[in-house]
């Protein structure tokens, strides 16, 4: 190349000097911006998922909490548990959809119940079990 040419390639490179490059910067391509854009929105949504699992986990143990303080049996937990989060995705709170199952489904209600009482006398013929302690005590 002669001198001629030198100059003329110098002065054509050093006419054109990007903005990023003078600054020392160098800017990402508009390809990266939107790879990285859609990996931020990708994440997003991920973390959107697992906040609408957790939520709905933790309304179905509310609900659970609900219905034990209501009295239900702990064998129809299950049961109950899952109408009243029907109710809820329905729009009722989880308060008012525990009260509402057991009002509407009494058989799952723990009742208490009263075992009778039974009583004899340790003296005296008259009870069934003098005879017993007869055949008993004699051995």
């Amino acid at each position: 190349m002669t001198d001629e040419q030198n100059s003329v390639i110098s002065e054509e490179t050093t006419d054109y000097v990007p903005e990023d490059l003078e600054n020392g910067q160098a800017k990402p391509t508009e390809d990266a911006e939107i790879n990285e854009k859609a990996a931020l929105e990708a994440e997003k949504q991920e973390l959107l998922e697992k906040l609408k699992s957790l939520e709905a986990e933790l309304l179905r143990e509310q609900i659970k909490v609900k219905l034990l303080i209501l009295g239900i049996l702990p064998e129809k937990l299950k049961d109950g548990a899952a109408m009243a989060y029907g109710l809820c995705l329905a729009g009722k709170e989880p308060d008012a959809a525990a009260a509402e199952i057991i009002n509407a489904y009494p058989h799952l209600k723990a009742v208490k119940r009263e075992l009778p009482q039974f009583s004899s006398e340790s003296a005296g013929s008259g009870d069934g079990f003098s005879a017993i302690r007869k055949i008993f005590s004699a051995r």
